[in-house]
């Protein structure tokens, strides 16, 4: 005995829909330890806002989705930083915060104060 044509339909269709992936954004585990240091790289989800990180080496660190609101940058090491989801809005960087290789975050945003951002090479 052969299922019924929509019964078919229907499994084909969850099949297909099932192959796109999930619309859920990717899940991130937030921090447990907010606390800003050279030893921490991982801040994701963390309120850093009004925050003084200015000549901190944060590279290769994870902000993904931390609030970085108003903080201050000036100088800091974010190569390779992850800082995808951050609320940037006023964040501060200068000519001598290294930005190159940085995951989204205010190297590549439009809200930036400061003089200019310094991207690497030679």
């Amino acid at each position: 005995m052969r299922p019924p044509p929509f019964v078919v339909a229907l499994l084909l269709g969850g099949l297909v829909l099932g192959a796109c992936g999930s619309s859920q954004p990717r899940a991130y585990a937030p921090s447990k330890n907010c606390r800003v240091s050279e030893t921490n790289i991982d801040y994701a989800g963390c309120d850093l806002a009004h925050q003084n990180l200015s000549g901190l080496d944060l590279q290769d660190d994870n902000f993904r989705r931390a609030n970085l609101t108003d903080v201050n940058l000036d100088g800091s090491n974010l190569q390779g930083a992850d800082l995808a989801g951050a609320v940037t809005l006023g964040a501060k960087t200068d000519s001598s915060t290294v930005c190159s290789n940085t995951v989204f975050g205010p190297c590549t945003r439009s809200q930036l104060r400061g003089k200019g951002v310094y991207h690497g090479g030679s």
